[in-house]
């Protein structure tokens, strides 16, 4: 996008007709024009204080929030929390569709998170009239990285529980008449479990999608996320060997293994891989169900000294996520929120090195790029608050819908978390719905689960069941 573009976009979405910033009423946007899947929706940009907890402080941060209003007569409102932390409420643009069908009746507002998209920044060279947009790209690293270490006050107002107090009294001033819900997935979950420890929160259900593990669980915390994904691939891999057709008499846990080893680089493939390792790669086709049914094929393949296959897949999953950013100017993922919110409060192990990692990683045949990239951060964080691993006492009505199959917030983490807060909420309704085989993201993976149960959620009818099977996320081979 260039930069006369961006800056056309910004005054769009930011203001029109003389429309100051920080204003706190909705108006039409001028940019839903320049994308279907944003038409008739409502833009506002709402003042708040840079940090809640210092009311002695004058600084202020705009948040930015899209509107889309109810599809039919509107009888309430959902507030949808993207994940992250990095990710702008743009991340739920492209399939509003999937949100729209499940809430017909009700008002949808979409926020980017303080430090994403359209709203307030770490740095300057992410907002959307710098060079890259919302994403640094050249130079504008160094000179991002180096604004935070010169100004880390600004940079310790970034945290969870800031972003939790934007959304409370976002969703006070937007309360609007009947019920007002609240859906999260991923790293959404944690900031709308943060949220409802807060006081003065009125919430009449919660969604939650893709529950990540509790924040002191040892096992399925961040900086072991390379293990989790091993886990949920060796676990598809093993499926294959009890099929009569898919592993074809090969032992593929024998072969992912070896060839895991042979591949920590994919440059000899194609030099353009360079950065890329199988495993890191195999990781990633897990997300996407369609090519994760294809990884055995890949396997054999590339154990036959075929890599075509391989190259094929990466090619397609570049596309597929290609195909989620229609240029909307708010799109994409702050990298410094990333790191400062996980070296702050979501990571167990800020001790661990490079070389730990790489060592830990050394037997796995599926990883993730995310432990080493945690591993040794010296930006400035913020210090963990009274929050921190703490949950909830007075939960709301709510539904957990996890899949078993799930590469990035285990499935298993995800249940010792429902119990806890089933535990502190006796009172509460709190059900947890499995989609089988489903990877992360439901609303995006198993649509049609997510529209049954979700649908069946805010209209306070009887769920159908703890399991739903959805054709889009089923593995076959």
């Amino acid at each position: 996008m260039n930069k006369t573009l961006k800056l056309a976009l910004l005054g769009s979405a930011l203001t029109l007709a003389g429309i100051k910033a920080f204003a706190d009423d909705f108006k039409t946007c001028t940019a839903a024009q320049q994308h279907p899947a944003l038409e008739n929706s409502l833009c506002a940009n709402v003042a708040m204080p840079l940090h809640h907890d210092k009311p002695e402080s004058k600084e202020s941060i705009e948040i930015f929030v899209r509107k889309f209003p109810a599809q039919q007569n509107a009888e309430g409102s959902i507030w949808l929390i993207a994940g992250g932390p990095g990710e702008s409420g743009a991340s739920f643009y492209s399939i509003i569709d999937h949100y729209q069908s499940a809430f017909p009746n009700l008002d949808i507002y979409i926020p980017d998170h303080r430090g994403t998209g359209a709203s307030g920044t770490i740095c300057e060279e992410e907002q959307l009239d710098s060079e890259g947009g919302v994403a640094l790209v050249g130079a504008e690293w160094g000179s991002c990285f180096g604004s935070m270490y010169a100004k880390p006050d600004h940079v310790k107002a970034f945290s969870i529980s800031n972003a939790a107090q934007d959304l409370r009294q976002l969703m006070k001033q937007f309360r609007g008449s009947g019920k007002q819900y609240l859906y999260g997935v991923s790293y959404g979950t944690q900031l709308s479990l943060r949220l409802l420890q807060l006081p003065e929160v009125n919430v009449d259900g919660l969604i939650l999608d893709s529950l990540v593990p509790l924040q002191d669980d040892q096992d399925y915390e961040l900086s072991r996320r390379s293990f989790v994904i091993d886990e949920v691939g060796k676990t598809l891999l093993t499926r294959c060997e009890q099929s009569n057709d898919c592993s074809k008499g090969n032992n593929l846990l024998a072969i992912s293994k070896s060839l895991s080893a042979q591949y920590r680089s994919l440059e000899s493939l194609d030099p353009k891989l360079k950065a890329l390792s199988l495993s890191n790669s195999l990781g990633t086709l897990l997300d996407i169900p369609h090519l994760r049914n294809e990884i055995p094929s890949i396997l054999l393949a590339l154990h036959n000294g075929n890599s075509q296959p391989l190259l094929d897949a990466l090619k397609n999953a570049q596309t597929y996520y290609g195909e989620f950013n229609e240029d909307y100017a708010n799109f994409g993922s702050s990298v410094p929120l990333v790191q400062v919110i996980t070296a702050a409060e979501n990571n167990l192990r800020p001790n661990a090195k490079k070389s730990d990692i790489a060592q830990e990683e050394t037997e796995l045949s599926f990883s993730s790029p995310l432990p080493m990239l945690m591993a040794e951060v010296t930006l400035p964080r913020y210090t963990r608050d009274h929050y921190f691993a703490q949950l909830p006492k007075k939960m709301p009505r709510t539904l957990v819908l996890h899949g078993d199959m799930d590469p990035k917030t285990h499935y298993k983490g995800a249940q010792k978390h429902v119990q806890k807060l089933k535990h502190l909420n006796k009172q509460s309704t709190i059900e947890l719905v499995t989609m089988s085989d489903a990877p992360h993201f439901v609303a995006l993976n198993a649509p049609n689960c997510f529209k049954e149960y979700s649908l069946a959620f805010v209209n306070n009818a009887e769920l159908k069941g703890s399991r739903c099977v959805d054709q889009t996320s089923r593995i076959h081979f």
